[in-house]
């Protein structure tokens, strides 16, 4: 039923976009630029932080998470398959959403996997439009490529660079997996193949500064007059008409939310949810669609039964080694341990946006086949109990989700896990060690990390409560399935197969230390391998597929259009509707959804118009 409570506001808005997060503000800008006549409001949370030296400067990220200056600072539940760790997750709290606190990394989905969501997942009307061809140009149109003489004129889209310069870890990494016997793939939005490769990352060489989405998108949106951004406010739910339209659907009127302690009301003919992969099903939820256990154990009426509003979450863990390399090879450990390093690192950085703090983590990836890792009996052996899990399960989502990523599996050209290089030494089993035990151990490191690409598991997150200062209670089930585990704990060997490979062995210091801590020596068996994951694995901050775009009765939210089942008018368009999570960093595929939702938007409008035009 319609709130009768409430101020409403004096403007009505054609879109309303709940969010000013990585999709919302892509959304905003391509819009407001295709259709000037319709006015657009953006509704966000935290602050629009403009010229903030800690979200502009690309080695500050990390200072950037646990601050709720920027960051919602939300967290698991305890992890059962992680030794009952409660796992952080930071998500942005301000426009430009986790665009503008992330470490910058850009890695592409393949075709393979957007083509598998289009034909298994989606009716036949969306294969079109979300095939890997159909998807083609968003995938391009969102970014270019800077250099420190290449600004990337004019365009609105994401400024991304290689590293300036490679260093001897960074030069080493595509010879050690062509030892392997792979050289390297494609590094945009492509067909699979296995080996090494060089990513950029988000961030504006010209500049030295991090690009986001607020930059790149909102900011030039809002210069041109018909989109407004209000910020600070709280969105509590959408309201809907109290009569359903001639098709049984509900139709939303408007949203309400508070700002400063006052609650209002603002009308829209259509709302879209950007809200995050926690915020959208909360939203969802408290506005009466989802789950009727969930919603009955949290007092909100159901409108429309939509079970699988806040479940198929997902996320990629991940889980390292590392040795300790020679003494000439440069690293980044030096410089986390000495706070002199790190205060001329940054005044550096303020003279000429220049070093350290001007460049991400991580440069140097790989996709990893699990043709890659074994023996072809033991590759058989897996895929054979891929195969007995499959036909176990007897959900029909779960069962599509799984098919896709058997498919993976069986290939021996897409990666069951994406690979990365960290110059660092990377310490994830403190809270397993003795008390007062030191967070850095002394030496000069290469940390190999491996990122399960497609996991199995799946998690949720709901409300308990219809009040928004609540936050969701979030359920990862890491490690739940036990594939997961087998899976992982061969990639965690194929790591070892780099560092016993020549390049890796030329480097490393003689009788040189090993980490984790936990596991100080190399990781010889299958059981060694599963008994570090509990320990050491850690999550990449991957959040995705809480309101899955896939058909109903698989357990979808949204449909091949974006549209939440059972209404007319709202969308949600954001990390949440990834239904399967794709091989590598999620950005990328969320940047691209956005791409496509507005041309689905764009193009539904005028359509509507031209029929407009013909009646009269």
């Amino acid at each position: 039923m319609a709130s009768k409570t409430g101020h409403e506001d004096s403007e009505s808005y054609h879109f309303v976009l709940a969010g000013a997060g990585s999709a919302a503000c892509l959304i905003a800008s391509r819009l407001s630029q295709q259709l000037p006549d319709h006015r657009i409001l953006v509704l966000e949370a935290g602050e629009h932080l403009q010229n903030d030296a800690k979200v502009q400067t690309p080695g500050l990220s990390g200072a950037l998470q646990g601050d709720s200056s920027y960051d919602w600072d939300l967290a698991s539940q305890p992890e059962p398959g992680l030794n009952g760790r409660t796992i952080p997750h930071p998500r942005g709290r301000l426009a430009g959403g986790t665009s503008a606190i992330n470490s910058h990394s850009v890695v592409f989905p393949n075709h393979e996997w957007q083509d598998r969501i289009a034909k298994d997942l989606l009716p036949e009307s969306g294969r079109a439009d979300w095939s890997a061809q159909g998807m083609q140009d968003c995938y391009d149109r969102w970014h270019v490529v800077t250099d420190r003489e290449n600004d990337g004129g004019s365009e609105e889209c994401i400024r991304t660079c290689y590293p300036h310069e490679l260093d001897e870890l960074q030069k080493r990494w595509h010879p050690a997996f062509e030892e392997l016997g792979h050289v390297s793939p494609a590094t945009a939005f492509a067909e699979s193949s296995p080996g090494a490769v060089t990513i950029t990352n988000a961030i504006d060489a010209s500049k030295g500064e991090r690009s986001h989405a607020a930059t790149a998108f909102l900011e030039p949106a809002l210069a041109r007059g018909n989109v407004t951004l209000k910020t600070g406010v709280t969105i509590d739910k959408i309201v809907f008409d109290e009569s359903r339209g001639g098709d049984g659907k509900l139709s939303a009127t408007s949203v309400r939310y508070t700002d400063h302690g006052e609650t209002s009301l603002v009308s829209a003919k259509e709302i879209i949810l950007c809200a995050g992969v926690f915020g959208s099903p909360v939203i969802l939820e408290r506005s009466g669609i989802g789950s009727k256990i969930v919603l009955a154990a949290a007092n909100v009426p159901v409108l429309y039964e939509l079970p699988g509003v806040g479940e198929n979450l997902q996320d990629h863990l991940n889980c390292s080694l590392s040795i300790e390399v020679n003494d000439d090879v440069p690293t980044r450990d030096n410089v986390l341990r000495s706070p002199d390093l790190q205060r001329a690192s940054s005044m550096e950085y303020e003279r000429s946006h220049t070093g350290r703090l001007a460049e991400g983590p991580a440069h140097s990836f790989a996709f990893t086949a699990l043709q890659l890792l074994e023996t072809p009996a033991e590759t058989e052996e897996l895929v054979k109990a891929t195969k007995q899990h499959l036909q176990a399960e007897t959900k029909p989502g779960l069962s599509a989700q799984y098919s896709l990523i058997q498919s993976a599996i069986q290939s021996p050209t897409e990666a069951t896990a994406s690979t990365f290089l960290l110059r660092c030494q990377r310490n994830r089993d403190l809270d397993s060690l003795p008390p007062g035990t030191p967070a850095m151990v002394p030496g000069n490191y290469a940390t190999v990390v491996a990122m399960l690409a497609h996991p199995f598991s799946r998690g949720s997150s709901h409300i308990t409560s219809p009040s928004p200062s609540q936050y969701p209670t979030i359920k990862f089930n890491y490690l739940s399935h036990p594939l997961d585990t087998e899976i992982f704990a061969r990639h965690l060997r194929l790591i070892e197969r780099l560092f016993h490979g020549p390049t890796f062995a030329s480097l490393a210091k003689p009788n040189g230390r090993r980490l984790p801590r936990s596991c100080p020596k190399p990781v010889e068996t299958l059981e060694e391998a599963r008994g570090i994951l509990p320990i050491n694995a850690a999550t990449n901050y991957h959040p995705c597929g809480t309101c899955a775009m896939m058909k109903e009765e698989f357990g979808g939210v949204v449909d091949e259009r974006l549209r939440v089942y059972g209404t007319g008018n709202v969308r949600v368009c954001d990390a949440s509707v990834l239904p399967v999570i794709p091989r590598g960093n999620i950005l990328a595929a969320v940047y691209a959804f956005a791409e496509k939702a507005a041309e689905i938007i764009v193009r539904e409008v005028k359509a509507e118009q031209s029929r407009s035009v013909e009646q009269t």
